[in-house]
């Protein structure tokens, strides 16, 4: 069980070429992507949409659900100031929701 979740609208889903680091010419492996528009809450009561970006086990699984709406269990790491990047934790499955 993961400590947050989100909802939103699967979007695209995309393959992520590995990268080769400069420094040690060591390659990261390619992963796939999965992109989710949601509503995000701003202070003052409003929601504004918002695309974020998830690293996935399955494309195919994801394929098979684009234009909707689904809640995934997600992980979030910081590498640097300002950058955020989510995961699904291994064996997670997205849930189908109904749009509100």
């Amino acid at each position: 069980m993961s400590m947050f979740t989100v909802m939103g609208q699967v979007v695209n889903v995309f393959d992520q070429p590995g990268r080769i680091d400069k420094e040690t010419g060591e390659t990261t492996p390619d992963s796939v992507r999965l992109q989710m528009m949601g509503q995000m809450p701003v202070q003052n009561g409003d929601t504004r949409l918002d695309l974020i970006t998830v690293k996935v086990e399955s494309k195919k699984e994801y394929e098979e659900l684009k234009g909707q709406n689904i809640r995934l269990p997600v992980g979030a790491f910081a590498p640097s100031k300002g950058q955020i990047i989510y995961f699904v934790p291994k064996g997670s499955k997205p849930e189908k929701v109904a749009k509100s």
